[in-house]
């Protein structure tokens, strides 16, 4: 057995518990949902950087943090793309449009990507998901079966330059665990 502190009760682990009470959670009195905004204006291969900050009193749950950024496609002149254009956006076009996510905590990165952010979405969606996860919430993020109907879908999205709303969790370690964060 592990080193077992002096103090420390015992417990059990939840799955076990079959016919106890659950445990009511009353230390949370309430929440709150707030917008933060990028720092600076969101230009082409720029880093997008937010700020969030904290108190004593406050904490920070980053598991419930959703990325929302609306987008469209454009021609490299920047003129709209009209229904002549062929265009085919990839499976999870809201993480595609990063390709490395660090995280700081008090102004030390603790999590870095080295570039592979988008796959690492890509893979956790396909293993981490199931068939009804994927065939709703994660159309959020323009997550469609890669097949022809999926490609249909996601460019139906973008057809002449409209602009396409996408909202999703940021993968992360520190924002996939249940961990309040006081910053």
């Amino acid at each position: 057995m592990a080193f077992i502190l002096k103090d420390s009760p015992e417990c059990v682990k939840s799955e076990l518990e079959l016919f106890n009470l659950p445990r009511t959670q009353t230390v949370i009195q309430d929440g709150q949902w707030k917008q933060f905004h990028p720092l600076s204006n969101v230009f082409d291969n720029a880093p997008v950087e937010f700020h969030i900050s904290g108190s004593a009193e406050d904490y920070i749950d980053l598991s419930q943090t959703q990325l929302y950024v609306k987008a469209k496609i454009v021609k490299v002149d920047n003129t709209p793309i009209t229904k002549d254009d062929t265009i085919g956006p990839v499976n999870l076009f809201l993480h595609s449009l990063f390709s490395q996510v660090d995280v700081s905590l008090n102004d030390r990165v603790v999590s870095n990507s080295s570039n592979t952010y988008p796959y690492r979405s890509y893979i956790e969606t396909l293993l981490n998901h199931g068939y009804d996860s994927k065939t709703s919430q994660l159309t959020a993020e323009l997550f469609y079966k890669d097949s022809d109907d999926g490609l249909k879908k996601r460019t139906e999205f973008f057809k002449e330059s409209a602009t396409a709303d996408m909202i999703g969790c940021i993968h992360s370690v520190y924002f996939i665990k249940i961990v309040f964060y006081s910053i």
